[in-house]
């Protein structure tokens, strides 16, 4: 079984927690975001348990334009499986486009969509362990705390992770997950 290192680990988080410039106009909220997602709808596997896995994610603006922003996201999650030794792992990068609409005083409601490689160590009569990709569709808001640069977020995500067809079996895993974090203004 393939195992992801620490050191695979340390480098996915170093090159999304490093915030690159975002390029600022007006409208624009560029940041950095540290989040953590719960699975709250898992996938139910064939082996008769359901896939609930908890995700860390960093994440950073790119670019902005407008109201609209490109961002990293590293994804690094950990799931228990009562049928395999050990814990599930899985470690990724995404890129993605949010888009940032203020609502009324401190309060922004945010929309994104982003899709990246990732590795998993899961295997099951459903998803082959190793190289696949994460798809990830968001809905939720931002509370920017006037005059302060730490902020909070609440989100839903659906997320599907499947390997295109590259490796059998390849049925993919769904999740919706409510994600919480902090947000820093750059």
């Amino acid at each position: 079984m393939h195992r992801i290192t620490p050191h695979f680990c340390f480098l996915l988080l170093g090159l999304t927690a490093i915030a690159l410039p975002a390029h600022s106009q007006e409208g624009s909220y560029p940041y950095t975001e540290f989040n953590v997602g719960v699975s709250v709808i898992g996938e139910a596997l064939r082996e008769g348990y359901t896939y609930q896995p908890i995700t860390l994610l960093p994440t950073t603006s790119l670019w902005q334009f407008g109201r609209f922003s490109a961002y990293a996201e590293g994804q690094f999650v950990y799931a228990d499986t009562p049928v395999q030794t050990g814990s599930a792992f899985e470690a990724g990068l995404n890129m993605g486009i949010r888009y940032q609409q203020p609502l009324f005083g401190p309060l922004i409601m945010n929309a994104s969509v982003g899709a990246g490689p990732h590795y998993i160590t899961l295997n099951t009569e459903s998803q082959a362990e190793g190289f696949i990709f994460s798809d990830n569709f968001e809905i939720g808001f931002s509370y920017l705390r006037p005059g302060k640069k730490w902020s909070y977020n609440l989100r839903g995500r659906f997320r599907h992770i499947s390997n295109a067809g590259f490796k059998y079996p390849n049925l993919g895993l769904d999740n919706f997950f409510i994600i919480i974090g902090l947000r820093q203004q750059l």
